[in-house]
């Protein structure tokens, strides 16, 4: 069994819809984001060991030709067999991903993460979930895909977007701050927007690469 892992609900949106009946396959959410995902993927093995782990899910670029819905495939937190099984996928990039501990919130904080690490773009899981595959001796696959690019600031607060205690979106505080700040409205529209095109490129691309750790490791 694969198990393919998302922290959020929305961000497997486009790839749940579009799976279908797959035997060998499974989707595990979250629910939590940052360093409290280790506890919640050691809970989900705990119940069900699987093969491979597939880490899914969104990231901030940190360079400047990075764009909207690009697939980023994390070297430095994927098993080396994996990676040298995979083919060349002419439209993904291969590179170093950079787990921060907290949203980069501004086009500068995330140009000087890319400055300082190297790293193609940054999310908030992926060195948590390597660690706990290391740990259980799970070979792990991390595939990203570009939601907000390094020009990009976001229009809310992070923990406005992301409740930090549940690891949700909380749409009473969304709406409480676009009330105080009306001028944030379209920014947080055209956000939603780019989620959704990232949902689907994430899709299209687990859609490609799936297949061919399926047939590998069966």
């Amino acid at each position: 069994m694969i198990a393919t892992v998302f922290a959020l609900e929305f961000e497997s949106a486009a790839f749940r819809s579009a799976l279908g009946p797959r035997l060998c396959m499974t989707v595990w959410t979250l629910g939590v984001t940052g360093e409290r995902s280790a506890a919640g993927l050691e809970r989900m093995i705990a119940n069900a060991r699987p093969k491979l782990i597939v880490s899914a899910g969104f990231s901030g670029g940190l360079q400047p030709d990075l764009q909207l819905g690009d697939i980023v495939i994390g070297e430095n937190f994927s098993d080396a067999r994996i990676l040298a099984a995979l083919p060349e996928f002419p439209d993904f990039r291969r590179g170093q991903i950079q787990t921060v501990p907290d949203t980069l919130e501004t086009g500068e904080a995330k140009r000087q993460c890319g400055l300082k690490s190297g790293a193609l773009v940054g999310d908030l899981e992926s060195e948590h979930l390597h660690r706990v595959c290391l740990a259980s001796g799970i070979p792990m696959l991390s595939v990203r895909t570009v939601s907000d690019t390094m020009e990009q600031d976001l229009p809310l607060p992070g923990n406005i977007l992301i409740d930090p205690k549940s690891g949700r979106p909380d749409p009473g505080s969304i709406f409480r701050y676009l009330f105080r700040h009306p001028t944030k409205a379209s920014g947080f529209a055209k956000m939603v927007a780019d989620a959704k095109s990232a949902q689907v490129s994430l899709a299209q691309a687990l859609g490609q690469i799936l297949p061919l750790l399926v047939r590998s490791s069966g």
